[in-house]
């Protein structure tokens, strides 16, 4: 769990809004991303798409939430390429950020004590580096089942 004093100062009043904010913000990526026609990906939406990422994050590692920071992390990181024009945007790019959607509410399910388990997340992550860096979907689906970049 997180720390939840930071000199002296009790974040944890502060928790709900956050997850309440982390709630809203994956439903509106899921939509975004859902409604994305990878023929004609315009700019305001994927930078939609990384801001929603972006404020999870930022809440995530004010709260201590390492899991759920990392997760947003690397998601941000291939976002970020994609509204920069650096990668073209694909269905396995959608999917694995459609995955970590998901796996990110699970996180908070636990962050929150409504789960008791976390979602296991270093196969989406070595996923998400594998398409951010630009490889095959086939041998990122490998990346991800070996847990590891491979390359």
């Amino acid at each position: 769990m997180a720390d939840t004093a930071t000199d002296g100062f009790d974040l944890t009043q502060f928790y709900q809004i956050f997850f309440e904010e982390a709630g809203e913000n994956l439903e509106q990526m899921e939509q975004l991303l859902l409604n994305l026609d990878l023929d004609t990906v315009d700019d305001e939406t994927l930078n939609a798409i990384f801001r929603c990422a972006h404020s999870i994050k930022g809440g995530a590692a004010t709260f201590g939430f390492e899991d759920v920071a990392e997760l947003t992390h690397q998601m941000e990181s291939l976002l970020d390429k994609l509204r920069r024009h650096e990668l073209a945007p694909t269905a396995a790019m959608v999917d694995v950020l459609l995955e970590s959607s998901d796996a990110l509410k699970g996180l908070l399910a636990r962050h929150q004590g409504l789960a008791n388990d976390a979602p296991e997340t270093a196969s989406l992550v070595a996923r998400i580096r594998a398409l951010a860096s630009g490889q095959r979907p086939d041998a990122c689906h490998e990346a991800g089942r070996l847990g590891r970049v491979v390359g």
